[in-house]
């Protein structure tokens, strides 16, 4: 009887303990996305084609975005998007992260889009997704952009899975 006992006793604190666990607060569900931008060949509308020495600049935000920092695959990268406008404006600077300056070539293009924070988890909280986006590209009359469209017309990023902009050039 004492044996039963000592072990019911031991269940009762095991599965106790078992219950007072928290979750731990790690997040590994998917947070705000990044727009997911896909380079194409103008002359080829169907093939990938690489940009030089990209570089990005995203207003209102310090700091550039270079090949190895926004890369994916050479023919697309991935950038953040503002969480707190309805518009993010993006200087694309071709041959912009080597160091002649006398080559830069920047072309701008207007993000506009309708925000929505949505509630993720405890532990990631909340993201941001970005819904009716539509894309401008600012003509200078030395654009090495030929055009810019999304992927689907209206487009909503919710992940990064796939390609949200095509760029071509």
């Amino acid at each position: 009887m004492k044996k039963y006992t000592f072990y019911t006793t031991l269940s009762i604190i095991f599965l106790s303990i078992l219950w007072s666990c928290e979750k731990d607060d790690i997040c590994i569900e998917e947070t705000t996305p990044y727009l997911i931008i896909r380079f194409y060949d103008n002359s080829e509308p169907e093939e990938f084609k690489k940009v030089t020495a990209l570089k990005v600049q995203i207003e209102g935000v310090s700091g550039d975005y270079f090949n190895e920092t926004i890369t994916l695959l050479t023919d697309s990268i991935a950038v953040p998007i503002k969480a707190n406008d309805d518009i993010t404006k993006f200087k694309l600077i071709l041959n912009g992260s080597d160091n002649d300056l006398d080559n830069d070539n920047e072309d701008i293009f207007d993000l506009n889009y309708t925000r929505e924070d949505v509630f993720v988890s405890r532990s990631c909280g909340y993201k941001t997704i970005y819904h009716d986006t539509t894309t401008t590209l600012i003509n200078d009359n030395e654009n090495w952009i030929v055009s810019i469209e999304t992927i689907v017309d209206p487009q909503n990023i919710i992940n990064q899975k796939s390609a949200h902009v095509k760029i071509f050039h």
